[in-house]
C-alpha cells in the first residue's frame, strides 16, 4: 500500500486457515520493523489450544490474552481454560477474560480449553521480532 505518503503504515494481516479456525502470526518483518510479535488464534473446541503441547520458555517477555467473542458481554470468556506455569507446571484455571504475563525464562503452557460454551480469542504479544 506504499502508493501514498502513509500507505506503508497499513499492513494486511496474513491469516492462515487451519483445522481449528483462523490464525495469524506477525512480527517485525510483516510490521515494517515494529519490534514485537503478535499471534492470534480462536478456540472453538476443548483440548490443547495453540501449537504448544508442552511447557517451554522464551528469552523475551510476553503477554497472553484470553478474550470472549460476544460483543454484548466482553466480561465473559465463555470457556474454562487451564494454563501451566513454572518448573513445577503449576496449573491455573480461569473462566473470565484474563491476561497472563509471562516473564522471559518462565516455563509455561500448554493451554488447555477444558470447557467451552462460546468461541474465544487467544492472542500473544511478545516483545521480540523472533518468528515462532
Amino acid at each position: 500500500m506504499a502508493e501514498t505518503k502513509y500507505g506503508d503504515c497499513f499492513v494486511t494481516i496474513p491469516f492462515a486457515k487451519g483445522s481449528k479456525g483462523p490464525l495469524f502470526s506477525v512480527n517485525s518483518k510483516v510490521m515494517n520493523g515494529f519490534n514485537a510479535q503478535v499471534i492470534y488464534a480462536c478456540a472453538y473446541e476443548t483440548g490443547i489450544t495453540g501449537k504448544s503441547v508442552k511447557p517451554h520458555t522464551h528469552d523475551f517477555d510476553e503477554a497472553i490474552f484470553f478474550i470472549g467473542t460476544d460483543p454484548h458481554s466482553f466480561d465473559e470468556l465463555g470457556a474454562e481454560v487451564e494454563m501451566s506455569m513454572g518448573e513445577e507446571e503449576e496449573k491455573h484455571v480461569f473462566n473470565v477474560p484474563t491476561v497472563i504475563v509471562v516473564p522471559k525464562g518462565m516455563p509455561h503452557c500448554p493451554i488447555v480449553t477444558r470447557k467451552i460454551d462460546k468461541p474465544y480469542v487467544c492472542f500473544v504479544v511478545s516483545l521480540t521480532d523472533q518468528t515462532r
